[in-house]
């Protein structure tokens, strides 16, 4: 039998083939924790009857039968025996859980075909003793494959059920997650975390959906997932984002009629189904995994969630209660709202920073920078406070930092499959003001735009945190979202983009009409183009409207003294091209040099700390 030896948790260790006659016995022992393997057996007959099996697993010292919770068993050694029947139209199936090193080498079962076997239902187990003293195996069928038509044999020596302790660690599914599927998208780099993901889940009642991504379809893997009870759906097209994959394992959920699910992420961490199943509460059908690392000691909280809020108190206490789930800790920055913001966030559970007066969205920002950097935070997510944003996002955003090593990562609109739907006014608005922010930042390169430069979900890295923190150039209004941009340009921070959705029709969201919101964005534009690079973003244009204008109206002069006919109204258009880009070149140097002296910086910034 094929062996390899490794210990990490979720990676089949054993797997192997043996055969009497017709009937191939097939056992793979998958590692469920640092000293626990799932021994999953698979019985197949390409005969045309029934036929009776007696199978002889030999258990060597080291190990032992695992009970449903704790440790007992270990180093008791025997033998189990299992008779059963199998059949030619399905297979005999049945597991146990071995306590013991998990890289060991285990002998291969013994099967036998007993001549007078009479069929019949089921199977019955047995462990013996090295005494000889012979205790009988409870069968209990537990659905700890997924799918109630995989409902699996477990052989226990008694105690409870395993759907009343699961059989890792004592722990039952949440109920609130009770029929929920867990969702996994299979990589070539995440194959052993998603085979521990689909034995985790399976063994807490969970069904599992798993689907792939190019280059994550290899037969081995998928085969053995579905061998373990997992529905492996085909990808819905080639080349399909991490984001379409969700959604079509969700839709699948749905088809199925599941309740809801649990979208693993990319790294298939193990998950804290407890903190998952709080988000999943909140959730309306599906909730990304919280994996367990969060929950971990660390120096400082691992994940604080901010959200600058106004006069939110209509919508604050959800949004601190979604985004509970996700993070140590949830911090509201009351601007100097004239309503009950501050109570309702308190009431929520979120620790509230009040000003006393306004300081605007770049006021609230440098409180959230300035509080993190002092709690020590890992990553501070910022979400708006009207519950545009789904909070579900956050682990995506999390993990993509942590994978990547990226200091800001932006919930971007603009990539992957666009599903939120922006009004035309906004969308014209943040289209002249990202290319402006790019081109002012000197990226001209597709591949180097920042898509999404006025969103305001975003994750910062620790030492994002402590670099904004400690920047007094941040500014107090809007523009602040592209402000920030500008210091990570300057101080080197990475910056990177995940999809997400912002909801513009939540019930909560802002009141402002489209005139209002076109004004708003005509400001940023302004503001944009004011504090960015005016010798590019100004300067430039003046330039070329200059020498168009003044080669024009040379032309047209040469043309004049040749023909005798002058054409008036094309000179004067001329003169004014060129006079308008010497205003543009002469507006371009007095903001640079508005820009560059340190009295003005000051006073740009408001200095309103």
């Amino acid at each position: 039998m094929e062996e390899q030896s490794t210990a990490n948790v979720g990676q089949t260790v054993t797997d192997g083939v043996t055969t009497a006659g017709d009937v191939a016995v097939v056992r793979s022992l998958v590692a469920t924790g640092e000293d626990r393997q799932l021994a999953v057996v698979t019985v197949t007959t390409t005969g045309t009857e029934p036929t009776g099996v007696r199978l002889t697993e030999t258990v060597p010292e080291t190990h032992g039968v695992a009970v449903s919770s704790g440790d007992r068993g270990r180093g008791a050694g025997g033998v189990i025996s299992v008779e059963g029947t199998v059949r030619p139209e399905s297979a005999l199936r049945f597991g146990y859980v071995l306590t013991g090193p998990v890289a060991a080498d285990l002998p291969e079962p013994r099967v036998e075909l007993p001549a007078d076997w009479v069929p019949e239902e089921g199977v019955s187990a047995a462990l013996v003793a090295a005494d000889g003293d012979r205790t009988r195996l409870d069968v209990r069928t537990e659905t700890l494959l997924g799918q109630a038509q995989l409902r699996l044999p477990l052989l226990t020596l008694g105690g409870p059920t395993a759907t009343d302790e699961a059989l890792l660690n004592g722990e039952a599914a949440p109920r609130s997650m009770a029929g929920a599927a867990v969702g996994v998208v299979l990589t070539p780099r995440n194959e052993d975390a998603a085979l521990r993901t689909v034995v985790r889940a399976s063994q807490r009642g969970h069904s599992v959906l798993v689907t792939y991504a190019d280059g994550g379809d290899g037969s081995e893997i998928l085969s053995k997932l579905s061998s373990l009870g997992a529905v492996v759906l085909d990808p819905p097209a080639a080349g399909a984002t991490q984001s379409q994959l969700h959604r079509h394992l969700s839709a699948a959920a749905r088809g199925r009629g599941l309740p809801g699910i649990v979208l693993q992420t990319r790294d298939c961490p193990r998950i804290d189904y407890d903190r998952t199943a709080d988000a999943y509460d909140s959730a309306d059908y599906e909730v990304v995994a919280i994996p367990e690392s969060w929950s971990t000691p660390s120096e400082g909280p691992r994940v604080v969630v901010g959200i600058p809020a106004y006069n939110a108190a209509s919508s604050i206490a959800s949004v601190v209660e979604q985004a509970t789930a996700f993070a140590d800790d949830v911090v509201v920055v009351d601007d100097g709202s004239a309503d009950e913001t501050a109570v309702r966030a308190r009431e929520a559970g979120a620790s509230v920073v009040v000003h006393e007066l306004n300081r605007g969205y770049g006021g609230a920002l440098k409180t959230l920078f300035r509080t993190a950097d002092d709690r020590g935070a890992e990553h501070l997510v910022v979400i708006d406070a009207d519950g545009q944003h789904d909070p579900a996002d956050i682990p995506m955003l999390v993990e993509s930092q942590e994978r990547d090593g990226t200091d800001i990562v932006i919930g971007s609109r603009y990539v992957g499959e666009r599903d939120t739907k922006i009004p035309f006014v906004r969308s014209v608005g943040l289209a002249v003001i990202n290319g402006l922010t790019n081109v002012s930042m000197g990226k001209l390169r597709p591949s180097g735009f920042v898509h999404d430069t006025q969103s305001g979900y975003r994750a910062y890295s620790r030492r994002a945190v402590r670099s904004l923190a400690a920047d007094p150039m941040i500014g107090n209004n809007m523009g602040a979202s592209t402000d920030i941009l500008y210091h990570a340009h300057r101080a080197r921070l990475s910056v990177g983009e995940i999809p997400t959705t912002i909801y513009y029709d939540v019930e909560n969201s802002s009141s402002q009409g489209s005139l209002s919101h076109g004004v708003d964005l005509l400001r940023n534009i302004a503001w944009t183009v004011e504090y960015g690079r005016p010798l590019l973003v100004v300067g430039a244009p003046g330039v070329v409207s200059t020498v168009m204008g003044i080669a024009v109206t040379v032309l047209l002069l040469t043309s004049y003294l040749d023909t005798g006919a002058l054409a008036a109204h094309e000179i004067l258009v001329s003169i004014l091209f060129a006079v308008g880009g010497m205003l543009l070149c002469i507006a371009a140097i007095l903001m640079h040099v508005l820009n560059v002296h340190p009295t003005m910086k000051r006073l740009t910034t408001g200095g309103n700390d």
